[in-house]
């Protein structure tokens, strides 16, 4: 459950929020809120708890949510473009057409995270973990995916169009009717990697 006295200061807007983050020697505990259609631009959610929050429609561009809990999140909608989610936690979060466009999603824990139809052009995914994660048409163009799980995810129907990946592991990931013209294969594995074999 949510610290009533972090909510109340989020409540107060950004400015607010961002001057008690800069002092405080507590990390945000935000589970289980209803922060939906909050306009959250550039708010400072460092390793905040943000797990089971209702986030749908609401504006974090450029907001940073490094290292934050967002497991079982609501990010429907939501506008995360040029968000910093490096080493966050969004298992078993929805984010259908959400805007990661340019997010920072490097080492994140995307399992079983339901991406359909989300906006991921240019975003870093680098080392991210998207096992079982649901791409289904969504939009990755020049996406840099380098290094990143990828088994088992479904990308059916993706724009991986100039996306990077570089050594991905794509194991048993669903690809049918997936773009990947001039995509960057070079090292990615399509076969169980201790195998040795299905190297791209």
């Amino acid at each position: 459950m949510a610290k009533p006295e972090h909510l109340a200061i989020l409540q107060q807007g950004v400015k607010a929020w961002n001057e008690w983050r800069a002092k405080a020697s507590e990390w945000a505990d935000l589970s289980g809120s209803n922060l939906s259609g909050l306009n959250l631009t550039k708010a400072d959610l460092f390793r905040a708890n943000l797990s089971k929050v209702d986030l749908s429609h609401a504006n974090l561009s450029g907001s940073n949510l490094s290292g934050a809990n967002l497991s079982e999140a609501n990010l429907t909608q939501t506008n995360l473009s040029k968000a910093d989610l490096s080493e966050s936690n969004l298992s078993e979060s929805y984010l259908s057409k959400t805007n990661l466009t340019g997010a920072n999603l490097s080492e994140a824990n995307l399992t079983k995270a339901y991406l359909l139809a989300s906006y991921l052009s240019e975003a870093n995914l680098s080392e991210a973990n998207l096992f079982r994660a649901n791409l289904y048409e969504s939009d990755l163009f020049r996406a840099n995916l380098t290094g990143a799980n990828l088994f088992k995810t479904n990308l059916k129907e993706a724009n991986l169009i100039e996306a990077y990946l570089t050594g991905a592991c794509l194991y048993k990931a669903n690809l049918a009717d997936a773009d990947l013209t001039g995509a960057k294969l070079e090292g990615a594995f399509f076969e169980h990697p201790h195998t040795g074999h299905g190297e791209a």
